[in-house]
């Protein structure tokens, strides 16, 4: 069993009380500092404000005066002059809109088109970066293979029987009639700001690749992203301008890759797969001399395995139920043609994950559910569902419970930002009772559009989003509409415990 689950039994919480509640209030998710108690150790900067504290107790064990700083937050007021709803005391501002320059004294590079997921680093003069990846389109989203895109030597121009069946897949997706699209027009682009937080430069950190959805912060810090098709691969590159060529990850399966997390003290890396709603859940493990203590695995070494969960993943939901790691079929071809040869367990709509603390989180958007996988004890469960408990906002009951939960980011006290794709267009915190508060609400039809790329600066009191397609792009091919986006930051009135990687450039061995 986790040690920290061992500590809440102590403290005589019951393990299902104190997982299913997930901050530490009345007994949750372990925070960073708890560790302390246990005979860890860790540090962050930035340090709960308003509302806020330390989840450890300095007596060890839990402490039951912890209160989250999102509780303090009101109800989400009027749009501001962003058209983004905030509670009171929040400011956002635009940071980049696709097609543009974010740094009008750097006109040749141009923020990408469809922003998807992110992550942010720390750089060694008191600054930051946030990467975004791009999930701009082409050929493979109309059923195009990704080596027929790249054996391509002309635009692909969807016939209309693919149109038809694409709009209604995905109808968010909208691509007018005759237009053409260019191959491989996605990768990652970063905004690097000052120790004062301004925007002081913009660029880009990979090319050459399509549909990126998501990805992770390594915490050798690097940025590991992947392609969301079905013979998609994974790359990873840094987040520094001028940081090293990206490379190619070949040992993280062919598939639609989403959202990646890494755990450095079992040696895993873990990362979900969106194919449509028939999809596995997996991590890339590596042996102790493959991975050196303190850096960066040997990629080339990695072994792809598939969860299984024996009794069925309902199961999770009526509490901890053991888990299998099985090793995948890893050959290059793609993960959807060799499901039936390896036992594994489909979820519904994989998106986001994340690492705390020998937890493994993530994130199903077509039941709108959150798991949790206690590493050591082997074992899954459900740690959110609407219909679990109390759900809406406490601050506005008319607030509908989470729809479409896509990303997400943690903080070093468990506490869960999740982004919706669709919905209601909105960033949501997971409370102590289960019950959800709005964060935020962008602009934009969530039938076309959704929130991506959410994650926490170093500093803690901001927060980053992009609406994927919220405004009309004027270069789109025959003017299609909603395929541009907009990328914000959200400046909250306190600080949340975090520690973000600080960003480096690739090793130029690999």
């Amino acid at each position: 069993m986790n040690k920290i689950l061992e500590q809440a039994e102590r403290d005589g919480l019951s393990r299902r009380v104190f997982l299913r509640n997930l901050l530490l209030t009345a007994g949750s998710v372990p925070a960073a500092h708890l560790l302390t108690a246990c005979g860890g150790g860790g540090t962050s900067p930035g340090v709960g404000g308003t509302g806020g504290g330390s989840a450890a107790n300095p007596n060890g064990g839990i402490d039951p005066t912890f209160q989250s700083a999102f509780a303090s937050m009101g109800p989400l007021q009027a749009a501001d002059a962003n058209g983004i709803q905030l509670p009171m005391g929040f400011s956002s501002r635009v940071l980049a809109v696709a097609n543009q320059a974010p740094i009008t004294s750097q006109p040749g590079f141009l923020w990408h088109t469809d922003p998807d997921g992110g992550a942010t680093f720390s750089t060694d003069d008191g600054g930051w970066i946030y990467v975004s990846n791009s999930e701009a389109r082409d050929g493979t989203t109309f059923g195009q293979t990704r080596d027929q895109a790249e054996a391509a030597t002309l635009p692909f121009t969807p016939s209309l029987d693919q149109l038809s069946a694409i709009s209604d897949e995905f109808p968010n997706i909208q691509f007018p009639v005759g237009a053409s699209l260019v191959s491989f027009r996605g990768g990652v682009s970063a905004l690097r700001f000052n120790a004062n937080g301004d925007l002081v430069d913009a660029y880009a950190c990979e090319r050459g690749t399509t549909t990126n959805c998501s990805g992770g912060a390594t915490p050798w810090g690097t940025w590991i992203n992947g392609e969301e098709i079905e013979d998609g691969y994974m790359f990873e590159c840094s987040p520094l301008r001028d940081g090293g060529e990206p490379v190619r990850l070949d040992r993280f399966g062919r598939k639609g890759h989403e959202m990646v997390t890494v755990d450095p003290d079992d040696k895993a890396i873990y990362h979900t797969e969106d194919a449509g709603g028939n999809d596995r859940f997996y991590r890339t493990v590596f042996t102790d001399a493959a991975w050196p203590d303190g850096g960066r695995p040997d990629m080339s070494q990695g072994l792809l395995q598939v969860l299984q969960v024996p009794a069925g993943s309902d199961a999770a939901r009526s509490g901890p139920t053991p888990i299998v790691w099985l090793n995948a079929i890893d050959d290059g071809t793609p993960q959807p043609e060799v499901y039936d040869q390896v036992a594994s367990t489909v979820f519904a709509g994989n998106e986001g994950v994340w690492y705390l603390n020998g937890f493994i989180f993530f994130s199903t958007k077509t039941d709108d559910t959150i798991w949790a996988i206690d590493v050591e004890g082997g074992t899954i469960e459900v740690i959110y569902e609407p219909t679990d408990g109390p759900i809406g906002s406490p601050v506005d009951p008319n607030e509908p419970a989470m729809v479409g939960v896509d990303n997400i980011a943690m903080t070093l006290d468990g506490e869960m930002l999740v982004v919706e794709d669709g919905g209601d267009m909105r960033c949501m915190v997971l409370l102590p009772d289960r019950t959800t508060i709005p964060l935020l609400r962008l602009p934009g039809d969530p039938s076309v559009t959704e929130v991506t790329g959410v994650a926490i600066g170093p500093t803690g009191n901001k927060v980053y989003v992009s609406g994927q397609r919220s405004l009309p792009d004027p270069n789109a091919p025959n003017g299609a509409p909603n395929t541009s986006g907009v990328t914000f930051e959200i400046t909250m009135p306190f600080q949340v415990r975090v520690e973000r990687p600080l960003a480096a450039a690739m090793p130029a061995v690999f």
